[in-house]
């Protein structure tokens, strides 16, 4: 098991496409309505092109709601700086072509899921331009409805058991005053929570508390629990708000405890 990816979003400036179908703006990749897709023209293969304003480092990127996504496609980033502008390779950093699906069981809702890691000292510089070219369509179309780019908030000591894995029912049973069911049926949600019994005291106050003062209970987080190669991998990644308590409890001289319960929307 390897130590759980926390990555919260950069926010993007701008995003274009290298074609987009009807009514399937490549902005909507950068909101956090899983609803509202962005969508390429039918074609062998599609890109999207974040803009982040300036240079930023950058070693993890997500794709959630990735519909009618195959084990046939790829995913391939590109990054460039602001000084070398949004032309890629040559001037840029190009990676290698990676398959798609981030693990072979697909999730329970059928919408697929997307993973890169920047490569261990061989990733991007801190860039401004990023591109993710989607191979492999076959005629299809490439479906994406929310792009994770960001740094891992890397810790040296992963989360302690037990994890909470858990679902948030949006529905409702009740009984009338004859006994019978009344039953209204509603989204479920993924629930996630995690306790963190040893960070280290720079950890927190380099990386942690800055991490919960930007995000509070309003912003979304994307957590992957573990990101070791597997076939359940795609069923492995949250992605929404934080709730309840995110305080950071300094226990001992080096040593903090704190936990994150999210509820996804993925």
């Amino acid at each position: 098991m390897s130590n759980a990816l926390i990555v919260p979003p950069a926010a993007f400036a701008a995003v274009t496409a290298s074609g987009s179908a009807s009514g399937h703006d490549p902005a909507y990749v950068g909101n956090d309505h899983m609803g509202v897709v962005w969508k390429s023209p039918a074609g062998a293969s599609a890109s999207l092109t974040v803009d982040l304003g300036s240079d930023m480092a950058c070693d993890t990127a997500f794709l959630f709601g990735c519909d009618g996504a195959t084990g046939a496609m790829t995913l391939k980033v590109e990054a460039s700086t602001a000084a070398q502008g949004p032309g890629f390779a040559p001037a840029g950093w190009s990676g290698a072509a990676l398959p798609f699906l981030a693990g072979s069981e697909m999730p329970v809702n059928g919408r697929g899921v997307a993973l890169w890691q920047a490569p261990k000292g061989a990733g991007p510089a801190a860039s401004r331009y990023w591109r993710f070219t989607i191979g492999g369509l076959a005629g299809g179309q490439a479906v994406v409805a929310r792009i994770v780019l960001g740094r891992d908030l890397a810790l040296e000591r992963n989360f302690g058991f037990g994890a909470g894995l858990g679902v948030k029912d949006l529905g409702s049973v009740d009984w009338n005053r004859l006994g019978v069911m009344t039953r209204k049926r509603g989204r479920k949600l993924r629930t996630l929570g995690l306790t963190y019994k040893a960070i280290h005291k720079d950890e927190v106050e380099a990386a942690w508390l800055p991490m919960i003062e930007a995000i509070g209970n309003t912003e979304m987080l994307a957590i992957l629990t573990d990101p070791a190669a597997d076939a359940m991998r795609q069923r492995r990644f949250y992605f929404g708000p934080c709730f309840g308590d995110l305080s950071a409890i300094w226990q001992r001289a080096d040593g903090f405890t704190a936990g994150l319960n999210l509820v996804s929307v993925i």
